[in-house]
C-alpha cells in the first residue's frame, strides 16, 4: 500500500504548502481549517491568487459550500467541488503571506509608533526606546534604539526626552512587566503632554497583538545606565557594559588582562579598573634606579589621574628601568587609550626609544639588542603593541626632555622613585599601594587617601 495519503483534502493542500510561505505556522493551520468539515470529501482543487502587498486592504479567503452551491443539470446530480479563493500577499522582503498579518494591540494603528521599555531605579527612570513604522503584514520598519536616565527631579521633562521628534498623537507602546511598572506608567501618563497616546500591555493579560517582532527591544542593565548618566544616547554609541552581553564580555576581558599583567609585569600597582573610560591620549613614562642597590622603579601616568608603577629587582642600568616604564605606558594605552585618536607615549630616554624602534623594525632579532633583561622587556613590548592594535589602539612614541616642567613626566618620576625606595625598605604591598595613591593624588591637587582604594595587581 502506498504510504502517501490520497485523501482529497491533503491532495489539495500539498501544492499550497509547497508553493506558499506563511508568516507563522498558525497561518497554515488557519487555512487548513477550511478542509475539516464535510466539504473536505469533495475538494479537488484550490485556486491561489497573488497580488502586491500595496493592493491588499483586507486579505480574504472564501469557501463555496457544495451543499448550497447551484448544481448544473449536466453534472448528473453530483455536487460541485468546493473552490477555495485564497488571497496571498507578498511582503517587501519577498515572503508570501497567507491571511491578514499580525494582529495589532487595541489602541494601536498602522504607521509610525514608538516602542518604550521602562526600568525604575533609585533616583530616576531608565528607559529604552525605538521608533517603528507598523505595516499590515508584519514587516515593520525599526529605527535606532536609544537609552538613557531621567532623574526624579527631571520627571516633568520625561516625555520631552523620550519622545524627541516623535508625534505624541501617534501610539507610544509600553511593555508593563509588573504592578510597579503599571504604577510608574500611570504617573508618567499624568505628566504627559495633551493628546499623548500611550498604550500599555502585559504579556500575561494582553496576548493578542503582542507578537510582532518589532516590539522586541534590547536589554540594558539599569544600574549601568544610571552610572553612565546620559539623558539620551544611541545604544550603539553607549558603553558596551550597559548591556548584559557587553558586561559579561567586559568581565571576561578584565580577567584576561589581569592574568596578562601577572605574567608580564609582576608586583604591579595601578588604579585602573574595568570602568576606566577609554579617553587617554597622552601618557608619560619614567624609570629610576637606586645607586648601589640594583633596585629600580618604573611608572607611567596619564590624565585624568591614571597611573601604574612597579619595582624592578636587579636593575643595574637606568636603561632597563626606562624600558620597563615604556612597557607600562603601552599597557596604559592598551587599557584606556582613546579609540578615535592616536595615543602618544612621552619618554625622556632616547636610548630606550631607539631600542624599541629597532625592535619594531626587526622583530625577529629585536634589533640585535643585548642583555637578557632588555630583550625580555622588548619582547613584552612588541606583544603589548600587537594586543593594543587588535583592540583598535594606535600608539606612537615621542622624546621629551626630562625634568623640564612636563607635569606627567614629573609625576611618573616621583612614582618610580617612591616604589623603588619602598621596595628596598621592605614595605608591604598594601602600604606601598596606599603611599603611591597618596603621592599621585598630591600631584593631581587632592588627597586620594580618603577615597576608595583602587584595585591592585600584585
Amino acid at each position: 500500500m502506498d504510504a502517501r495519503s490520497t485523501h482529497p483534502a491533503l491532495a489539495a493542500l500539498r501544492p499550497l504548502h509547497s508553493d506558499i510561505d506563511a508568516v507563522t505556522p498558525a497561518a497554515l493551520l488557519d487555512f487548513a481549517s477550511a478542509f475539516t468539515g464535510p466539504a473536505a470529501r469533495a475538494v479537488e482543487s484550490a485556486e491561489v491568487r497573488l497580488v502586491p502587498a500595496a493592493d491588499i486592504t483586507t486579505p480574504a479567503r472564501t469557501v463555496t459550500d457544495p451543499h448550497t452551491a447551484p448544481v448544473p443539470e449536466e453534472d448528473g446530480g453530483r455536487h460541485r467541488p468546493s473552490t477555495v479563493h485564497l488571497t496571498a500577499a507578498v511582503r517587501r522582503d519577498g515572503v508570501r503571506v497567507l491571511g491578514s498579518g499580525p494582529t495589532l494591540l487595541a489602541g494601536v494603528s498602522l504607521g509610525p509608533a514608538l516602542r518604550v521599555d521602562l526600568r525604575p531605579v533609585p533616583g530616576g527612570i531608565v528607559y529604552v526606546a525605538r521608533p517603528l513604522v507598523l505595516r499590515p503584514l508584519g514587516d515593520d520598519d525599526t529605527g535606532t534604539a536609544y537609552t538613557g536616565i531621567v532623574r526624579a527631579d527631571e520627571l516633568p521633562r520625561f516625555w520631552e526626552v523620550v519622545l524627541d521628534e516623535h508625534d505624541p498623537r501617534r501610539p507610544v507602546i509600553v511593555h508593563v512587566r509588573n504592578d510597579e511598572d503599571a504604577a510608574v506608567l500611570r504617573l508618567l501618563r499624568a505628566l504627559g503632554p495633551p493628546g499623548l497616546r500611550v498604550v500599555g500591555y502585559r504579556l500575561d493579560a494582553s496576548v493578542v497583538g503582542t507578537q510582532r517582532a518589532s516590539y522586541l527591544l534590547p536589554t540594558v542593565l539599569p544600574e549601568a545606565v544610571l552610572e553612565y548618566g546620559h539623558h539620551r544616547v544611541p545604544l550603539d554609541e553607549a558603553p558596551r557594559t550597559i548591556t548584559p552581553e557587553g558586561a559579561a564580555e567586559d568581565a571576561a576581558s578584565w580577567r584576561r588582562m589581569n592574568r596578562y599583567l601577572h605574567r608580564v609585569a609582576q608586583d604591579l600597582h595601578h588604579n585602573l579598573s574595568s570602568s576606566t573610560p577609554a579617553t587617554v591620549t597622552d601618557i608619560y613614562t619614567d624609570g629610576s634606579t637606586l645607586r648601589g642597590a640594583k633596585i629600580g622603579g618604573a611608572a607611567a601616568t596619564a590624565a585624568p589621574g591614571l597611573w601604574a608603577a612597579r619595582p624592578i629587582s636587579g636593575a643595574a642600568r637606568p636603561l632597563e628601568a626606562e624600558l620597563e616604564a615604556l612597557l607600562l605606558g603601552h599597557l596604559l594605552a592598551a587599557w584606556a587609550g582613546d579609540r578615535e585618536r592616536s595615543v602618544v607615549i612621552h619618554s625622556d630616554s632616547r636610548a630606550a626609544l631607539a631600542l624599541l624602534r629597532d625592535a619594531v623594525t626587526e622583530p625577529l632579532t629585536l634589533g640585535d639588542a643585548r642583555g637578557e633583561r632588555v630583550r625580555r622587556t622588548l619582547r613584552h613590548l612588541l606583544d603589548v603593541r600587537q594586543r593594543a592594535a587588535e583592540v583598535g589602539r594606535r600608539i606612537s612614541t615621542v622624546w621629551i626632555k626630562g625634568h623640564a616642567g612636563h607635569h606627567g613626566n614629573e609625576v611618573a618620576d616621583s612614582l618610580a622613585r617612591s616604589i623603588a625606595r619602598n621596595w628596598l625598605a621592605g614595605t608591604d604591598a598594601e602600604e606601598t599601594h596606599r603611599r603611591l595613591t597618596r603621592l599621585a593624588g598630591a600631584w593631581e591637587g587632592h588627597d586620594s587617601a580618603a577615597e576608595e582604594e583602587p584595585p591592585r595587581v600584585a
